[in-house]
């Protein structure tokens, strides 16, 4: 019996190993009988499809913005907060902010085809991919609505989180940035600079940069972005900044067509 028992590092290697190859059906007995007997690997194999069924939605197209499953199993898969984060899994996270309250502070590098996410807090990683109960449980835990990302080798980027909701696609975090600005999200921060798409084909310098600047660059073509959606995010901004209740309706350019 004993040489069918796994110990729990086995399990987990056997439950992301079985995603790609083929398990062998002694291999699949013993996972059985495993996560018969262990609530730990039983979650974990929860979370470990939850986390592919992220990863799987953010990259429906080609995107590097968000790490690959490989990336995180082998570099950042010992990072529960980080797991909880991009889980939104907002109850595991403040049992581990319990523990930990300096966790709130960690900052992550990501490769990342937009908004650059270098030297990011889990706060900036919650606005990126619109993960607000996980961001809530940081900003009742003191996490720092306006903490600044890291500054690259140009002395570009040091954005907010609120940066990384304004220009994306379909709006999809929308909810994200009404959050954080609810929470008094600083919406005159001006950076020297940010590139946008670092690295890729669609690489855009924007210099002198705030959010509502930001937003209205969704405007570019490389941006993929619909004016509709541009004028929507850059009226709630203005109106959370200034008061003023404007929508844009003039689509810019369309004139060129005839």
């Amino acid at each position: 019996m004993n040489k069918l028992m796994l110990s729990c590092k086995k399990a987990t290697e056997l439950m992301d190993r079985k995603n790609y190859i083929l398990l062998s059906r002694t291999e699949k007995f013993q996972l059985l009988l495993h996560k018969n007997l262990c609530d730990a690997c039983r979650q974990y194999e929860k979370q470990s499809a939850m986390l592919d069924s992220i990863l799987k939605r953010h990259n429906a197209e080609p995107d590097e913005s968000i790490p690959s499953k490989e990336t995180l199993s082998q570099e950042k898969m010992d990072d529960p907060a980080l797991l909880a984060v991009l889980l939104d899994n907002a109850a595991s996270l403040q049992q581990l902010i319990v523990l930990d309250n300096t966790i709130i502070h960690k900052v992550y590098s990501f490769n990342c085809t937009f908004t650059p996410l270098y030297k990011a807090s889990l706060l900036h990683l919650c606005a990126e991919y619109n993960h607000t109960a996980c961001a809530r449980v940081l900003l009742n835990n003191g996490a720092d609505v306006n903490g600044k990302a890291g500054i690259d080798e140009n002395g570009f980027g040091g954005q907010t989180p609120i940066f990384h909701t304004v220009n994306q696609d379909a709006n999809k975090c929308m909810e994200m940035m009404k959050l954080l600005i609810a929470e008094k999200a600083d919406l005159s921060i001006t950076l020297n600079g940010i590139i946008w798409g670092k690295g890729y084909d669609w690489e855009t310098f924007i210099p002198a940069v705030n959010p509502i600047s930001y937003a209205m660059m969704g405007l570019l073509r490389q941006f993929q972005r619909t004016e509709k959606d541009c004028y929507e995010i850059v009226s709630l901004l203005m109106e959370a900044k200034f008061g003023t209740k404007y929508l844009g309706k003039n689509i810019p350019n369309r004139y060129l067509e005839n």
